[in-house]
Order: C-alpha cells, then sequence, then structure tokens
C-alpha cells in the first residue's frame, strides 16, 4: 500500500521532498528489519494475487479463443500442459486442492481440442498479455530488481519436489521487464502452493478441508466441491488451519532467508507494486 499521509499534514507542509524522503527512509528501515517468516506471511497474498491474474482475464479469454479453448480450457491444459506429457490422472494428483476429478476431466477434454504445447504457449502468451495491460506504472528498476531476487531464491531449490514449479522453470525466461517480473511472480506463487501443499499433508487433513477453510472457502465452489463435502466448522479445525498457514509461512521463510537484505526488499516492493497495478491497471506503452 503506498504511504498515505495525514491531510493535516499535507495543507501544512504540502508534503515536503524532505519530508519524502525521511518517510521512505523510514518505511524502508522498518522493512528491513522485518524477519524472514513476517516476510513470508506479507508476500503471500500480494504474490497468490498477482500470479493467478491473468488465468480467467479477457487477455486468455482470447488467447483461448485463439485455439478454439474456452478461458476454463485453458487454464487446465496450459498451467496442467507445463508438466509434460504425462497422464491427465497424474496432472489431477498435482492439483492437489481440487476435487478428484475434475482437473483430469478438464484437461481430457482441452486435450481432445489442442496439442498440450500449444496450449502452454497460448497460456504463457496470456501471461505476457495481461502484464503489459497491467504494468505499464511499475518502474522497470522495480520490476528488475524483483527478477533478479526471485531468480536468485528460485535458483537454490530443490527439483522434483514441486511439479508445477519445476514445469514453469523449463520454459523460456522472458527478456523485457515487465514479462520477465510477471514470469517470476507465476513461478513464486507455485512455490508458496507448493510448500503449503506439503504443510497440509503433514497436517494430515483433506484437500477439502484445507480449501473450505482457506480465505472463508473463496476457492471451494471453483475447485469443485459442494455442500456433501464439507465438513463442521469447529474451533478446532480453524485453529488447525492458522497453525496450518503459520507452518507455510515458517517453510517459505526457510528458503527466503538465502537472500540478502536488499533482495527481501525488492520481493516485497516489487509485489507490492504489482498488485497495486493488478487493482488500477496501466497499459505499458
Amino acid at each position: 500500500m503506498r504511504f498515505a499521509p495525514p491531510a493535516s499534514l499535507l495543507a501544512t507542509h504540502r508534503f515536503s521532498g524532505v519530508f519524502l524522503e525521511k518517510s521512505l527512509r523510514e518505511i524502508r528501515r522498518r522493512l528491513l528489519l522485518m524477519d524472514t517468516t513476517t516476510l513470508a506471511d506479507t508476500l503471500s497474498e500480494p504474490i497468490q494475487t498477482v500470479g493467478l491474474s491473468f488465468y480467467f482475464s479477457p487477455q486468455a479469454i482470447e488467447r483461448g479463443k485463439a485455439i478454439d479453448l474456452d478461458v476454463v480450457g485453458l487454464y487446465a491444459a496450459g498451467r496442467g500442459g507445463v508438466l509434460g506429457d504425462i497422464d491427465a490422472k497424474e496432472v489431477d494428483e498435482i492439483f492437489y486442492f481440487f476435487k478428484p476429478g475434475i482437473v483430469a476431466a478438464m484437461v481430457e477434454k482441452a486435450r481432445g481440442i489442442a496439442p498440450r504445447e500449444q496450449a502452454v504457449a497460448a497460456h504463457m502468451d496470456s501471461a505476457w498479455d495481461y502484464a503489459h495491460a497491467s504494468f505499464g506504472a511499475v518502474p522497470p528498476s522495480v520490476l528488475d530488481a524483483f527478477s533478479s531476487a526471485a531468480s536468485e531464491l528460485v535458483s537454490s531449490l530443490p527439483t522434483g519436489q514441486w511439479p508445477i514449479v519445476d514445469g514453469y522453470l523449463a520454459l523460456d525466461v522472458p527478456t523485457d521487464s515487465i514479462s520477465k517480473a510477471y514470469y517470476w511472480s507465476i513461478i513464486l506463487r507455485e512455490l508458496r502452493g507448493g510448500v503449503h501443499t506439503d504443510a497440509v499433508k503433514a497436517a494430515a487433513i483433506s484437500a477439502a478441508e484445507a480449501c473450505q477453510f482457506d480465505r472463508e472457502g473463496a476457492f471451494y465452489q471453483l475447485h469443485g466441491y459442494g455442500d456433501d463435502d464439507r465438513v463442521e466448522e469447529t474451533p478446532e479445525r480453524l485453529e488447525r488451519r492458522k497453525a496450518i498457514e503459520a507452518d507455510t509461512s515458517e517453510r517459505m521463510a526457510t528458503l527466503i532467508e538465502r537472500l540478502d537484505s536488499s533482495q527481501q526488499t525488492a520481493l516485497l516492493d516489487g509485489a507490492r507494486a504489482m498488485v497495486e497495478a493488478v487493482a488500477a491497471p496501466v497499459p505499458a506503452s
């Protein structure tokens, strides 16, 4: 969120350049003092929002239409397609938080319309289209610093632990600042998702229960669940859900702590700038 000075301060001092510089230095100082667990938790929502915002965007609709896929089919065939030439049931298992069978059916249908490589290309092109329609007001220096930090974080990840992360990493990295930063935001979202899956499995609760209490069930129906799949909401289940989220942030913190303070700040600055741009998009010229 951008710094918003009190109205009285603006009226009295017209928010002078000197005051602004001092305020920004103080904000920067506080960010540098943020521990990695808090940083991981703070990054969670912006990265989640930014990384998924292209899925069902107008740009995705148009790219899907060009290869005869609706936007849902493009999502399944594109995001699932980065996993490679594997069985649709395997894709279904990797998309852990969906009701079993939902993703397999979508993937099989899409594969009957468009080849996997074509769907993946359209999926990624819709991401670049969305990014260029949204992030025109974000300074390239902010985007580049975000990309550099994200790349450094990801460079030390193990392979084979988070298949969707591996799938996106196998793709070519874009060269322009906007697309490159968006590429890394997608990967960081998938990384948090993979780490979260590990935490849910470690807590031995079902994917349906995890989805039901995630963001007040915002993705519950989208992931194919209905009233028959619900469990009773109890204080114990809600506390367990909070503990899983905390565990996820702690696991992410062990990855983030490999970055120095300037790189950690670059991740946060970039994530905040991009999530603001999602809310108020400005096309790139």
